[in-house]
């Protein structure tokens, strides 16, 4: 019997050790300025490794900044991505974007606008001198690389060669401060879903003892600098959700425009024609108008989809985007962004609530609801670590399903109409398995009229 245990307990330890040594070791990419490549970062870089079991490779260079204006050979952070993403070269798990502070000390009025080089400029190239416009660049070319990465992005950690302006968070003066700049990065993240870790005001480093962790420049740091952030740094990687300090406000107060309400307001001011329909979703409905905007005018409906937003975003401007126009119909098709947990966790409960809400606010205004189903999908690219995701659409699709008979709604059931089978998009009707193309838009336009009787 003793000579049986200790058969199977051997068993035991050879598997686990057969299971240990073949799993994949997790590998990183690195882009940025002198911050990521300097000798003093190995003491980050290496116990990541070590706490992680990870490769690390480096792509940064002294210097460079997300603005193609930084870096004197041209080798800025759109360059090293660039490099990274040639069709020969590797896919890694992780893609980390660490920012430097080579935007705010090279090119101090090119901070940009959270929505440069975005499909809302439609990939305007000439945005690509701003630093928003470079950090967007480089969240679009990684997932057009690897769709299933994950991608996180480091912020600036603060500068002590630009007294004040470079170190206060709450900082008004009349030049751009740095503090401007590290807001606008974290805008470029929640907009884009990337979960970032706050460098600026997390250390521990501050005006009153910087000197211990920066070298004699006040702006590298040395290796206790490093230490001081390597802990924070492996608690990111290996979780991969956004860990932020105190609010950051723009030119002394906030001035982030959280529901988007500008993003369609010229085009409001200029819509004279009360239409039949409102469209009304994120990057879905957005791209409807993009493709199809001649059935969408042909048929006298209006586009107002944002790409990111989630049924909290989108009910604040509600009314601004719909009930101003008092259509007949708006179409609701919100969901997706909010499973994705763009703003962090909600249950799908109160997501359908919003959802609710904003049917409610529409029948106050004389305005025909259409609850709509989401698109199916089963994976979110850009949020890979959240794993399969089509029991979650699946089970909010039955919540608006259940609303929609619970206050006699219309419902207008796309997923029915495109599911292929296992509860996602097939290649035909979709690129990244989320947004349908062109030709999906038939099967969604169809399903439309059908439900509106035209």
């Amino acid at each position: 019997m003793k000579i049986r245990h200790l058969i199977v307990i051997a068993t035991a330890i050879a598997l686990i050790a057969g299971c240990t040594s073949s799993r994949k070791q997790q590998t990183i990419a690195v882009f940025g300025g002198s911050f990521s490549v300097i000798p003093a970062s190995d003491v980050a870089t290496d116990w990541w490794a070590e706490q992680l079991d990870a490769k690390i490779t480096k792509y940064g260079v002294g210097g460079a900044g997300f603005s193609n204006m930084t870096q004197w050979d041209n080798q800025h952070i759109q360059w090293q991505i660039d490099s990274a993403c040639e069709p020969e070269a590797p896919v890694y798990d992780t893609y980390v974007l660490w920012a430097s502070t080579n935007d705010f000390n090279q090119v101090n009025s090119l901070s940009g606008d959270p929505w440069d080089y975005t499909e809302f400029d439609g990939f305007d190239e000439s945005k690509l001198e701003t630093q928003c416009g470079g950090i967007n660049y480089a969240i679009k070319r990684i997932r057009e690389k690897a769709p299933k990465a994950r991608i996180l992005f480091m912020t600036s950690t603060k500068c002590f060669t630009s007294p004040g302006a470079g170190t206060n968070p709450a900082y008004s003066g009349e030049d751009t401060g740095m503090n401007e700049f590290v807001a606008k990065q974290m805008l470029c993240c929640q907009i884009a879903g990337v979960p970032f870790l706050d460098l600026f005001t997390l250390p521990p480093f501050n005006e009153s003892n910087f000197t211990e962790y920066c070298e004699s420049d006040n702006l590298h740091l040395n290796e206790k600098g490093y230490e001081a952030l390597r802990d924070l740094q492996v608690k990111f990687l290996r979780e991969g959700k956004t860990i932020r300090g105190g609010q950051i406000p723009l030119a002394g107060h906030s001035d982030y425009d959280c529901a988007r309400y500008g993003q369609y307001a010229g085009d409001n001011a200029a819509t004279s024609q009360n239409p039949i329909v409102v469209l009304y979703g994120d990057s879905i409905t957005y791209n409807w108008a993009r493709f199809h905007n001649d059935w969408i005018m042909e048929h006298n409906f209006l586009g107002r989809g944002l790409s990111g937003q989630t049924t909290i975003e989108a009910l604040a401007r509600f009314r601004r985007d719909v009930v101003d126009f008092h259509p007949k119909y708006v179409a609701i098709l919100y969901g997706t962004n909010d499973i994705a947990e763009n703003l962090g966790n909600i249950t799908l409960e109160n997501v359908a609530g919003n959802i609710a809400s904003m049917a409610d606010i529409a029948l106050a205004n004389g305005i025909t609801p259409v609850l709509c189903t989401l698109v199916p999908a089963a994976r979110y690219g850009w949020r890979p670590q959240l794993g399969e995701q089509s029991r979650n659409v699946s089970a909010l699709n039955a919540l608006i399903r259940a609303i929609a008979v619970e206050k006699n709604l219309l419902l207008c059931d796309y997923w029915t109409a495109m599911n292929d089978g296992q509860g996602g998009l097939s290649p035909e009707m979709s690129d990244d398995g989320v947004h349908p193309n062109p030709d999906a838009y038939n099967i969604m336009e169809a399903e439309l009229l059908k439900t509106l009787g035209m």
